[in-house]
């Protein structure tokens, strides 16, 4: 009898847990990336401003931000940055190679490839492979040096996410951009004692 006790307890906790353990994605559309500098580093370049992420009943939680199907053909033009509520901006990339008005980096991202940043990610390199691998890169500013991380905890409101093209000719696009978020594992322990909890008062 204790077992079958036990085994339903287990149950419930692991039915819990998977609830607590279960990501959100939030969705945005993508787009042209505005190309309009005259060269390398070009204060003249426009910023591409893509359509915000609204983020609600996210309290307990890590977050990481995609961009779908990115491609471009110089990244050393790039400079991409988040912004969220309560002041909240980083980079998640800036002109990698490139150093005062040099050009930077001519690898490319590929549409086909998946490109996210999270905090527990690599520093995108300076001297990326062409064409840039997938991977899982933390926000990473001019140098190649770490850049504000990523908010955790309470990740409600408004998201933004704008692309500066700093020099003409090399094109690209996104196809849209995403933020999921992940519980905490505390927030993830008191789901768990919540449940705990709820089976003692059914006993």
């Amino acid at each position: 009898m204790n077992f079958v006790k036990n085994g339903m307890v287990l149950a419930i906790v692991a039915a819990f847990a998977a609830g607590a353990s279960a990501q959100t994605t939030y969705s945005a559309g993508g787009g042209a990336i505005i190309d309009t500098g005259a060269g390398c580093g070009s204060a003249a370049s426009t910023p591409t401003v893509y359509p915000s992420i609204n983020i609600a009943g996210e309290a307990g939680d890590t977050m990481s931000v995609a961009l779908d199907g990115l491609q471009h053909t110089w990244a050393g033009d790039l400079e991409i940055t988040l912004d969220g509520p309560s002041g909240f901006s980083t980079q998640l990339l800036d002109r990698p190679g490139a150093v005062g008005p040099a050009c930077g980096s001519s690898a490319d991202f590929v549409a086909g490839n998946s490109y996210e940043w999270a905090n527990d990610g690599s520093l995108f390199s300076e001297l990326p492979a062409n064409p840039i691998p997938s991977g899982v890169f933390q926000p990473t500013a001019d140098g190649g040096v770490a850049a504000a991380a990523l908010p955790s905890g309470n990740l409600n409101g408004d998201w933004t996410l704008t692309i500066r093209d700093w020099s003409g000719a090399d094109t690209g696009s996104i196809a849209g951009w995403s933020i999921t978020a992940t519980p905490e594992p505390s927030t993830l322990g008191l789901v768990v004692l919540g449940g705990l909890a709820l089976i003692r008062r059914r006993r």
